[in-house]
């Protein structure tokens, strides 16, 4: 179960060393001939724990959240509880997480803060963190592996209830955008075109910072196209027809408002490679 945990968090760390640092760890604990296996396992995983929580909740974007307060008990005003609290929600408020989301942060951090602690008991050796016996220290690694494990699958998992949530939203931005504005590779096939629909397949939490949401949008736009003038086409010298293509849009969105939608300036791309293949082949 060990393995199988350590390989799950494996791949959820963003980076080769953090990846390199787990399996060090892991390595630590499988030295049973060393009675300070499981002192060194600690060691490492804490400073993995450090490291993950680092690059994913920086000081300066956790004291602009708006839930932040200081802990006067720490030298820097912020805790581990304030740097998981920001994995998990970003700068969202926690009476959204909560209410509209309906996603319960507190048991994945109480869980990670009780298994870090733990571990940090036997970071300092003496007579009673000695040679801890290997089946107990196997079971201890585990839950504090599957406790960071947890946090970072809950972290994910808020992300795409806040995706789902704003969908309808997301959706008639990206109308509003297409119907808005000319769109430059649509533009070339044809002398006119309309949109016809917007087929939205995929909507991306890219990321949840302090101030701000963003999101990636994408799917198929259908297009009416028309070759000519409407005087043309009454004359039968103009013609028209129908296609679709795939789009991707950027949009952000206020972490006190998520709902409040705006597209991102010249983020709507439309992919008409298909309508050009075999274009220029020879004959």
């Amino acid at each position: 179960m060990l393995n199988e945990f350590a390989n799950y968090l494996s791949a959820q760390l963003s980076s080769e060393f953090q990846k390199k640092l787990l399996a060090a760890s892991i390595k630590s604990l499988e030295d049973t001939s060393n009675p300070l296996s499981f002192n060194n396992f600690c060691s490492g995983y804490r400073e993995l724990v450090r490291h993950v929580l680092s690059d994913l909740a920086p000081d300066a974007e956790i004291k602009a959240c708006t839930w932040y307060v200081p802990d006067p008990t720490s030298r820097t005003g912020i805790t581990r509880a304030h740097a998981i609290t920001y994995v998990l929600q970003g700068g969202l408020p926690s009476d959204y997480v909560t209410g509209t989301l309906e996603i319960d942060v507190l048991e994945e951090k109480k869980e990670l803060i009780s298994a870090i602690n733990k571990l940090n008991m036997y970071t300092h050796v003496n007579e009673g963190t000695f040679g801890i016996d290997a089946s107990r220290a196997s079971a201890e690694a585990a839950l504090a592996i599957d406790s960071l494990s947890s946090v970072l699958g809950l972290a994910n998992d808020c992300r795409a209830q806040l995706a789902r949530a704003l969908e309808a939203q997301i959706h008639d931005e990206v109308v509003a955008l297409a119907i808005g504005e000319t769109i430059g590779a649509i533009d070339e096939l044809a002398t006119h075109h309309c949109v016809d629909e917007i087929d939205m397949e995929e909507v991306t939490v890219t990321k949840v910072g302090s101030e701000f949401i963003h999101l990636r949008a994408s799917g198929t736009i259908g297009v009416e196209l028309q070759w000519g003038s409407n005087s043309d086409l009454r004359r039968g010298e103009g013609a028209t027809g129908n296609d679709s293509f795939p789009f991707s849009c950027e949009l952000q969105s206020h972490v006190e408002d998520p709902a409040e939608l705006e597209a991102i300036e010249d983020t709507l791309c439309v992919d008409t490679s298909s309508w050009w293949e075999g274009y220029y082949d020879e004959p």
